[in-house]
C-alpha cells in the first residue's frame, strides 16, 4: 500500500516533526480525533524529517520551531513537495516570521482541541481550494477573526462533529468512574469541571486525560511533578508516572502551597513525601522522595524561598 500523497480530497496525509518524544506522541494522539487526518510519518530532526518527507510526499506537516540546535525553519527551506506547514511551538516570538515563510497555521502550544479543529479545516480547505495558501497580513494580531472568516462552513461543521463525537465517546468512559464513589460535592464539581482554575485541597481528586485515556488521581497521592517541556510529568504514590498536557505555572497556581512547594524552575515536590535533603554544590540542595531513586536538585534561589518561608 504506497503512502504517497493523498488522493482523497476528505483526506490529508501529514506527518509530525518534533524533537520531543512525547511531544509527537500527544499530537498524534489529538490528530486521531480527526478522521480527515492520516499521520504517516513522525520525525525528531530535520535529516529524519527530510527522508520521511522525501517518501511519503504528505500534504501537510505539523512542525515544531526548536528542534535541539536547529531551527524548524531550516526545515522549511529545505522541503521540496508542497506541503503545507503547520507550525506548532510554545513561544510567540517566530508568529511573524512563520507568516514570512507563508506557514499556513501557527499553533500554541499547549495544544487546546478547538484551536486544532480550526487549522485542519483550514488545511481541508486548501486542499480544496477553498482558502488562501497563505496567511492574511493581519493574521498574527487576530487569528481566530481570520480564520472564522475564511473557514469553509461545511468542513468546519464536520471537524466540530468530530470533536463532539469523540467528546461522548470520553463521556461514556467517564462513565466507569462512578466505581471510585465520589460523594463529596466540592470532589463532584472538580470531576465536572475538570478545566476549572480554583485552588486544589489536598484530599480532592483531579481529573485528567493522559494518552488518550482519563482518569481521576487523587492530589494527595502526587509525589512531585516536573517540567517535559509544554507538558509536566506526575509521580504517583506506587511508582506511577503519567505525562498531561499542563504547564507547572497552572500546578503552581493550583496546588495548595501548604503541601506543595517549588523547589526548582522545573520542579514541584509534596512535603509529605519528601524523605531528606541534603546541601548539594553552590548552596543547592538535593532532594529525596519516598520511593524514587534519583534525588532531584533544588537550586538556591527556591532554596532560600524555602527558609524565608518557614523561618
Amino acid at each position: 500500500m504506497s503512502t504517497k500523497g493523498s488522493n482523497d480530497q476528505n483526506t490529508v496525509n501529514t506527518v509530525i516533526v518534533d524533537d520531543d518524544l512525547q511531544s509527537r506522541k500527544l499530537l498524534g494522539i489529538l490528530l486521531k480525533k480527526f478522521p480527515q487526518i492520516k499521520v504517516v510519518g513522525e520525525a525528531s530532526n530535520i535529516k529524519s524529517a527530510l527522508d520521511i518527507i522525501k517518501q511519503t510526499k504528505p500534504d501537510s506537516v505539523f512542525l515544531d520551531i526548536r528542534l535541539g540546535a536547529n531551527s524548524g525553519f531550516e526545515l522549511v527551506d529545505k522541503i521540496t513537495c508542497e506541503a503545507k506547514v503547520i507550525f506548532v511551538s510554545a513561544y510567540d516570538d517566530y508568529a511573524l516570521r512563520a507568516f514570512e515563510v507563508n506557514a499556513l497555521d501557527y499553533i500554541k502550544k499547549p495544544i487546546e482541541k478547538e484551536r486544532l479543529a480550526k487549522a485542519i479545516t483550514r488545511l481541508l480547505a486548501t486542499k480544496n481550494g477553498i482558502a488562501n495558501n497563505s496567511l492574511d497580513k493581519n493574521w498574527e494580531d487576530s487569528p481566530s477573526q481570520v480564520l472564522a472568516e475564511k473557514f469553509s462552513s461545511t468542513l468546519l461543521k464536520q471537524n466540530e462533529k468530530s470533536l463532539h463525537d469523540q467528546q461522548q465517546i470520553e463521556d461514556d468512559e467517564v462513565e466507569d468512574f462512578d466505581e471510585l464513589e465520589i460523594s463529596d460535592d466540592e470532589e463532584k464539581n472538580e470531576y465536572n469541571n475538570g478545566d476549572s482554575k480554583k485552588k486544589l485541597d489536598y484530599d480532592d481528586r483531579l481529573f485528567i486525560t493522559t494518552d488518550g485515556i482519563s482518569k481521576f488521581i487523587k492530589i494527595s497521592n502526587i509525589q512531585c511533578i516536573t517540567a517535559e517541556k509544554d507538558y509536566s510529568y506526575i509521580y504517583l504514590l506506587g511508582g506511577k508516572k503519567l505525562l498531561v498536557l499542563k504547564p507547572m505555572v497552572e500546578w503552581e497556581e493550583r496546588l495548595t502551597p501548604k503541601h506543595f512547594v517549588r523547589i526548582h524552575r522545573s520542579t514541584i515536590v509534596n512535603l509529605e513525601c519528601v524523605e531528606k535533603v541534603e546541601k548539594w554544590f553552590n548552596a543547592s540542595y538535593r532532594v529525596y522522595i519516598q520511593n524514587i531513586q534519583d534525588p532531584f536538585q533544588m537550586s538556591r534561589r527556591y532554596a532560600s524561598k524555602l527558609k524565608e518561608r518557614f523561618k
